[in-house]
């Protein structure tokens, strides 16, 4: 866990490093931010990271050297770093960014979703998919976990302007946390780094007959039990998985 954490700021290091081989930030700091910035696209290729986590290293040091050229009070950075800390913690953490489901996730899991269903949402971000699916669906009892508390916050926002649906409730802490067990479904829209060990607690912990469903991202080497397929480019199908025996 620790090695992961100082990953980014260790790539960060090095193509800093190899910049500063080739240009001398103080003499010409625009110039080496790039050639930085163009060392932590090409190591984060090397290193086979996400392509959300290559756009992410590129344009770091290029923004903090532009910033930086503005002379903004330090309190703008210190906003910055809480609000970005608030609102994507998990990407650090979990390696899952904020990733935000489509209407159509909404509406998919509104038609097959069975009358009366727990559901958990692992990981809702700001509350959006919760919000729509309890629209859809007032008959669902529906507890959607977010352990980062600036987009806890903008979901129980939703939840108040909305009139507080009963059915939907959520919670501001880790779903790694919760008992799977009192749920009929478990969604994620998560990443491909956390899916072995979600696959692990769904089976350790889930109630027989339960699913599980993941938006897009596959349980290495288990094949699912249905798809459903979405429209979208980069959400591009519901994976279910049905508990073979579970624990009640």
């Amino acid at each position: 866990m620790r090695l992961r954490l100082l990953r980014p700021v260790l790539l960060q290091l090095l193509a800093a490093l190899l910049a500063w081989f080739f240009i001398a930030p103080a003499v010409q700091p625009q110039a080496w931010a790039i050639l930085q910035a163009l060392f932590a696209v090409a190591l984060s290729y090397a290193w086979r990271l996400p392509g959300w986590q290559k756009f992410a290293h590129g344009l770091f040091v290029p923004a903090v050297v532009l910033l930086q050229q503005q002379a903004l009070p330090a309190w703008v950075y210190l906003s910055g770093l809480l609000l970005t800390f608030a609102v994507g913690r998990n990407a650090l953490t979990e390696r899952v960014p904020l990733y935000r489901s489509a209407h159509e996730v909404a509406e998919k899991l509104a038609a097959c979703l069975p009358p009366q269903a727990r559901v958990l949402e692992a990981g809702c971000g700001d509350g959006r998919l919760a919000m729509q699916l309890a629209a859809l669906r007032p008959d669902l009892h529906i507890l959607a976990l977010e352990n980062a508390w600036g987009s806890c916050l903008l979901a129980r926002l939703r939840w108040w302007r909305a009139g507080r649906p009963a059915g939907l409730v959520f919670a501001c802490h880790s779903f790694w946390k919760e008992h799977w067990g009192d749920y009929d479904a478990v969604y994620a829209f998560l990443s491909p780094a956390p899916m072995p060990r979600v696959w692990r607690k769904f089976l350790a912990e889930g109630r027989p007959a339960s699913v599980l469903v993941s938006n897009t991202f596959m349980v290495p080497d288990v094949q699912p039990d249905s798809r459903i397929p979405l429209g979208g480019p980069l959400q591009k199908e519901l994976l279910i998985w049905c508990h073979p025996h579970g624990s009640r």
